[in-house]
C-alpha cells in the first residue's frame, strides 16, 4: 500500500511553507488528475486555495505556456488570480526548442519532467536514474499496476498515488537534482541533458506536509 503522508522523520526535516493560494496550469489530463487528487485531500480555507487548470488543446510545453499567459492576461482572471502563486506543469519532449520554452516560462514556478510526467509517476515505484525511452517508461509503469497504464486515465492516476510511494518519488527526484547540480547543470541552460528529471516534487512535498500535519 502506498504512502500519502510524510513519515515523522521526513516531516520534521521538511521546512513548512504555507501553500496559500496557487494556480497550476497543466499540459494534460494526467497532470490535472494527479494534482487534483492532493487538492481534494487538502481542505480549502481562507488561507489555502488550489486551482488546477487544464490546457484544453492538449498540445505541448509551448502551448501550455501560451495558454497560461493568455489566461492571466484576461482582466477577470488577472483580477482573481493576481496574488496566487502560478505554476506550469509540462513535459520536456516537445517542442524541439524546449530550452527556449523553459527560459520563457521563468516567471512561473515550473513543475516540469523530462521526458514525461510519467517519469515522476514511475518514481513512485522505483528509482529512475538512467535515461529511458518513452516506451520503456510506460512499460515499467504498467508492470507496477493491475493492468496496462493508460495516459490521461483518472483511475490509473489515483492507483499510482494510492499504491505507490510518494515519499520515495520525492527522494529519487531530489537525488537526481543534486546530481545535476554537482555537474553544473540547470533547467534554464541544460534541460535536454537532464534526462531523467522532474521538479514536480517541489510542490508535492509541500502538499504532503499539509496532509501530514
Amino acid at each position: 500500500m502506498g504512502r500519502t503522508r510524510l513519515s515523522p522523520q521526513r516531516l520534521s526535516e521538511t521546512k513548512k511553507i504555507n501553500i496559500g493560494r496557487i494556480i497550476i496550469f497543466c499540459e494534460g489530463k494526467t497532470e490535472k488528475y494527479y494534482f487534483d487528487y492532493f487538492a481534494e485531500i487538502i481542505k480549502k480555507n481562507k488561507y489555502t486555495d488550489i486551482e488546477v487548470v487544464l490546457e484544453t488543446a492538449n498540445g505541448n510545453a509551448q502551448t501550455v505556456l501560451n495558454f497560461a499567459d493568455e489566461f492571466m492576461s484576461d482582466e477577470k482572471h488577472n483580477q482573481k488570480f493576481s496574488t496566487y502563486g502560478k505554476y506550469l506543469a509540462f513535459d520536456c519532449d516537445d517542442p524541439p526548442d524546449i530550452q527556449a520554452v523553459v527560459r520563457a516560462a521563468a516567471e512561473y514556478e515550473l513543475l516540469i519532467s523530462n521526458y514525461l510526467f510519467e517519469t515522476w509517476l514511475l518514481m513512485h515505484f522505483e528509482d529512475v536514474e538512467g535515461k529511458i525511452s518513452k516506451r520503456e517508461i510506460y512499460q515499467r509503469l504498467s508492470s507496477h499496476l493491475h493492468d496496462a497504464y493508460t495516459k490521461g486515465h483518472k483511475g490509473k492516476t489515483r492507483e499510482i498515488v494510492q499504491n505507490g510511494n510518494v515519499e520515495k518519488a520525492i527522494e529519487n527526484a531530489k537525488a537526481l537534482e543534486r546530481q545535476y547540480a554537482a555537474e553544473g547543470k540547470s533547467i534554464f541552460t541544460n534541460i535536454k541533458d537532464m534526462n531523467p528529471f522532474t521538479s514536480v516534487y517541489k510542490l508535492i512535498e509541500q502538499f504532503m506536509v499539509e496532509i501530514s500535519e
